[in-house]
């Protein structure tokens, strides 16, 4: 069952040990998200280089996973500089073995739920299905605010929360109660959920879904003056694990 998140103590705990469980599995692919969506989130991606004026368009992936996406904007020959951004060791040395001599492309390890000093002139900052991940939205917003250039895009993927809701259900008895406890429990809500093998779920490995809603994207996003400039979804409700992808685009403000 899902409960609030108000021991953020434990969540990390209990998420570092969840990631590096399942380290090797998401580094194995395929991903159910990238194969759903990845190709929008690509081409996303390209389309918002391209509307810069300039040159070489800085992209800032916070949580790269096994660097997939990295790996597809290679593959377009578009221009584009990267800054890779992950907790995860495992992760950064996959991606450093594997991209680390490439120009323009740099890896850094960060914890995005405390303020990241490092500095970055991003035209487009992609969040592909971290943000649910953390107890901390406000400071991971901050952290990508702080990353933009003005005028800079916030590219947001996540999952409607009725449909984690849904994934950390034991059936429909299941079901019910969790959405009685959503809106009875007090803040911002949590559990653990099996990660999804695409055609099953796993039987030992699970990672965390954190019930954000469009409310919390939006409001957060404006405390670091980022405005909702576009939105998009993708339901994908026919598989064994249904899902409803949610794509927000918030631009900083230029005078920022």
């Amino acid at each position: 069952m899902i409960r609030s998140l108000d021991d953020r103590h434990a969540f990390r705990a209990r998420r570092e040990r969840a990631w590096r469980n399942s380290a090797d599995y998401w580094l194995r692919g395929p991903l159910r998200h990238v194969t759903d969506v990845g190709d929008y989130i690509v081409a996303r991606t390209i389309e918002l280089c391209r509307a810069t004026n300039r040159e070489r368009p800085q992209v800032v992936d916070m949580g790269i996973g096994d660097a997939w996406l990295l790996r597809a904007l290679l593959h377009t020959g578009i221009s584009f500089s990267y800054a890779g951004l992950d907790v995860t060791p495992l992760f950064l040395s996959r991606a450093r073995a594997e991209f680390g001599q490439l120009p323009h492309v740099r890896f850094e390890h960060v914890d995005l739920e405390t303020t990241v000093s490092l500095s970055f002139d991003a035209d487009v900052v992609v969040n592909a299905f971290n943000f649910l991940e953390l107890c901390d939205l406000d400071v991971a917003m901050e952290n990508a605010a702080r990353f933009l250039r003005p005028s800079g895009t916030l590219l947001a993927s996540t999952i409607d929360k009725t449909y984690l809701l849904l994934a950390l259900s034991h059936g429909w008895d299941g079901f019910i109660e969790n959405l009685r406890l959503y809106q009875e429990l007090p803040g911002i809500k949590y559990d653990f959920q099996p990660i999804d093998l695409g055609i099953a779920v796993s039987s030992d490995l699970e990672y965390p879904s954190v019930l954000y809603s469009a409310d919390d994207f939006i409001s957060g996003a404006r405390r670091q003056n980022l405005a909702l400039a576009g939105y998009r979804e993708h339901a994908f409700t026919s598989k064994p694990v249904p899902k409803i992808y949610c794509h927000y685009e918030f631009v900083k403000d230029s005078s920022s």
